[in-house]
């Protein structure tokens, strides 16, 4: 196999899983599947500082663990459980009885670390 047959072949088999992936989010298989990933993109070794690996001889390992990343940093923010719904109170689960500008500065504003720019 050549270089660029081996290429395309990766290239299929992380388009695949990615699609595996997507398709069982939110799923006890899926966050399985994206918990083994995150554990294995990154080498350790059991040293303190788990990025400071001694690379001779794990070049398969560090290819691995390279791909692994790969495959977690493509997957969309849906795949990942990581979506952010919209602001305001009608895309929560449960709103709250009570609703007014204040809150709703609130909610636009999340997760940043400006306060709203309406208070009570």
């Amino acid at each position: 196999m050549n270089e660029t047959s081996l290429e395309g072949s990766l290239l299929a088999h992380r388009r695949l899983f990615r699609l595996l992936l997507t398709e069982l989010a939110g799923t006890p298989a899926g966050d399985r599947m994206r918990d083994f990933l995150r554990e294995r993109s990154v080498l350790q070794d059991g040293q303190e500082d788990p990025g400071a690996v001694e690379t001779a001889g794990n070049d398969i390992a560090l290819a691995i663990a390279e791909e692994f990343r790969k495959i977690i940093d493509d997957l969309p923010a849906e795949a990942e459980g990581d979506s952010i719904r919209p602001a305001g109170s009608e895309s929560m689960v449960q709103p709250p009885a009570g609703w007014d500008e204040v809150d709703e500065a609130s909610d636009e504003s999340f997760p940043a670390s400006d306060p709203p720019a309406h208070s009570r």
